[in-house]
């Protein structure tokens, strides 16, 4: 609720959109944003608002559209055409011409305070918190931002290599490592392994593990590695002797390997016992073992007797080959990464070092920082610092929000929304999303927190959101939008979320104008081609110029 005057306006405190592609939720965002900067003649309101979304395009599109729109606004044309405008006359319940004055009042104010006109990407305002708690992180005030964290794990890597010496267990277990690649018919360069685990220290979704590592030494993983030998060894013997039991089974009941069907069977048992750490259980009669007969009509039928006889014997052992496999097959993952698990709190000392060196601050690393030290301090506080007070949050692309963005929003949030200024007024919270456009769950996006928050499961505010959707594809064709409500129905039996089932089958349901036609073409490159990623280009090349 907003008083103005003695009078009082309904504003829903806690708003979310649930926006497919292409039906308005920009003209949505632009449009509750200028009900807020219009709604009284306070021309200030404005720099209580903070907006975020992801990327610097989708900053600059949504201020040029609240820009244009008020200079639109505030122009002497006939606005009756303009839906925007009839929109906003009809919910402010105001008319035209104290729209328009309003709207060239709020212009100018915005244009004259600019730096107040506060629309960024998630990662600028978390810039900004950093830089305000700077000294308190003992980080440096006017460090640098690193955006390039490939470039930089890189140079942590190559240093620390480097850095190896003569009789020091770091370079052992390098030699360890590059022997044990050579052996495994791989390049002995460590570099590509280096990288692959090294960049899970810049993914948010890795981090709550690896902090479980940093107290662990050098000793420690080679213990373990130590004992992950034991185990495969063990794990080994034991598929080994379950081979040689089958034979032995198959051999006192006088059966031959032409006894079999194709004899499949007694070869892939032989094949176990002369190595079991490369099998194979993808083809058809592996997969039906034990519900169907495993020899062939021509069998002798007193052989046929005696296969059956051992058929529930055969089944255990069975499982017990598959059960045991899978378990080695794990071990063997396990300790082929070891090595460069091991190595990473080794990299992390040289990333680190690099980092305080150069003043730098890597961007995957804001969202952490910021949750560990400064979501626990008072929200007036953090205020304070930054030296402004926001009453209304807008979040654009919600479903990209990584839990930790979140949880850093919400202590500001919250107190925006649960208390009240001098006038009584509260603050809001507008969220606009789709998880169906979910593309950030490499660097921590969860699309799980929107569709929670859609279904009232997280109730962090004490309030129940004004939940809509927008359901009408203003933007694309009728087949466009008849072939994506099919394909994503269609996906609903392979997903294992019953939120992601209900999305996709109740939620998909979007609907179309009036625009007949589209094409929806699906073409595949042919297995046989060499370089694929030339006849990729090529190929798409040749659509575009059709």
């Amino acid at each position: 609720m907003l008083n103005l005057q003695g009078k009082s306006k309904q504003l829903y405190a806690y708003q979310i959109y649930d926006a497919s592609a292409g039906s308005g939720k920009t003209f949505t965002l632009v449009k509750e944003y200028l009900k807020l900067i219009l709604i009284r003649e306070g021309y200030q309101d404005f720099r209580k608002i903070l907006a975020i979304t992801f990327t610097n395009k989708a900053v600059n599109e949504m201020k040029q559209r609240i820009l244009s729109s008020l200079f639109l606004f505030s122009s002497d044309a006939d606005h009756e055409q303009n839906e925007l405008f009839q929109k906003l006359v009809e919910e402010l319940q105001i008319d035209a011409d104290t729209l328009r004055t309003r709207a060239k009042n709020v212009l100018k104010e915005i244009l004259h305070n600019y730096a107040f006109f506060d629309i960024s990407t998630i990662d600028k305002f978390n810039h900004r918190l950093l830089k305000t708690f700077a000294r308190d992180l003992k980080i440096p005030q006017n460090f640098e931002v690193v955006l390039d964290t490939d470039l930089l794990l890189a140079e942590g890597i190559d240093r620390m290599l480097g850095n190896a010496r003569a009789d020091d267990q770091l370079t052992d277990l390098f030699i360890a490592f590059a022997l044990q690649k050579i052996e495994d018919n791989k390049s002995w360069d460590l570099s590509y392994d280096l990288s692959r685990v090294g960049s899970m220290l810049f993914d948010e979704n890795h981090l709550i593990y690896l902090e479980e590592l940093k107290s662990k030494d050098l000793t420690s993983f080679l213990n373990l590695q130590k004992e992950l030998r034991r185990l495969l060894k063990k794990y080994t013997e034991k598929l080994r002797a379950i081979a040689d039991n089958v034979l032995s089974l198959m051999d006192k009941a006088d059966l031959e390997q032409a006894d079999f069907s194709s004899g499949y069977f007694p070869k892939f048992i032989k094949k176990i016992q002369q190595d079991p750490t490369a099998l194979d259980f993808s083809t058809g009669w592996k997969k039906e073992f034990g519900s169907t007969t495993l020899y062939p009509k021509k069998t002798a039928e007193h052989k046929k007797q005696a296969i059956d006889r051992l058929m529930p014997e055969f089944i255990r052992l069975w499982l017990e080959i598959k059960e045991s496999y899978g378990r080695l097959s794990f071990l063997k993952n396990v300790y082929q990464n070891l090595v460069p698990l091991t190595l990473l709190n080794a990299l992390q000392k040289e990333i680190d070092q690099l980092l305080e060196e150069r003043e730098q601050l890597p961007i995957s690393a804001f969202n952490t920082l910021i949750s560990e030290q400064i979501r626990d301090q008072p929200t007036p506080f953090i205020y304070e610092r930054l030296g402004e007070k926001y009453r209304h949050y807008f979040i654009d692309e919600f479903q990209d929000t990584s839990l930790n963005q979140w949880y850093n929003l919400v202590p500001l949030i919250s107190h925006a929304i649960q208390s009240e200024d001098l006038q009584g007024n509260r603050g809001s919270l507008f969220l606009v999303g789709d998880a169906k456009q979910a593309i950030y769950r490499w660097r921590g996006g969860r699309s799980e927190l929107f569709l929670n928050l859609i279904h009232r499961d997280d109730a962090l505010f004490g309030i129940s959101p004004k939940t809509e959707s927008l359901e009408t594809n203003f933007r694309s064709f009728q087949e466009i939008v008849t072939f994506n409500n099919g394909f994503f129905s269609s996906a609903v039996p392979y997903l294992n979320n019953k939120l992601y089932q209900d999305l996709f089958l109740k939620g998909n349901k979007q609907q179309h104008t009036s625009k007949k036609g589209g094409v929806v073409s699906i073409n595949f490159l042919s297995t046989d081609v060499e370089d694929k990623e030339q006849a990729y280009c090529e190929e798409v090349l040749k659509r575009i110029s059709h």
